[in-house]
């Protein structure tokens, strides 16, 4: 699947709620060859002097309800067992409202026995490619 951005990412600096360092939240739409694939937030933090992206994507059809809408989350960054950034699966949008356009947020769990998850796997490996703000957060210290 062919993966293109619907136009550039908005890129926005905000606080963390949790520790209140500063953190850069880049939020794109992501088309497929059939039109609107993905909305993914992608949530760049520096935590204990760890480059840290967490990434919900939300997929769907984009119509006009939101039925079929369902979110995915991650986290990519350092792992113990790892010097290179790694990706694992989290409860999806925890910080974020219950909007409607969410869909259904998936847990840890419920997101790795879904049937989307490649597609999933497919957005999260597009954005650390393709996005410069988000390679750039991830990539830069290696």
């Amino acid at each position: 699947m062919a993966l293109t951005f619907d136009e550039p990412s908005d890129v926005t600096e905000k606080e963390c709620d949790q520790c209140g360092a500063g953190y850069t939240l880049v939020k794109s739409l992501i088309n497929d060859e059939d039109g609107a694939h993905a909305v993914a937030f992608s949530a760049l933090h520096h935590h204990d002097g760890q480059h840290e992206a967490w990434i919900d994507a939300i997929l769907g059809s984009f119509g006009d309800d939101f039925d079929d809408h369902v979110t995915f989350g991650c986290r990519v960054g350092p792992l113990d067992s790892s010097p290179e950034p790694a990706a694992t699966a989290v409860q999806a949008a925890a910080p974020y409202s219950d909007r409607p356009i969410w869909g259904r947020k998936l847990s840890r769990d419920q997101a790795l026995q879904h049937d989307r998850i490649n597609d999933f796997w497919q957005v999260v490996d597009f954005l650390l490619e393709h996005e410069p703000t988000v390679h750039t957060h991830v990539y830069a210290r290696l």
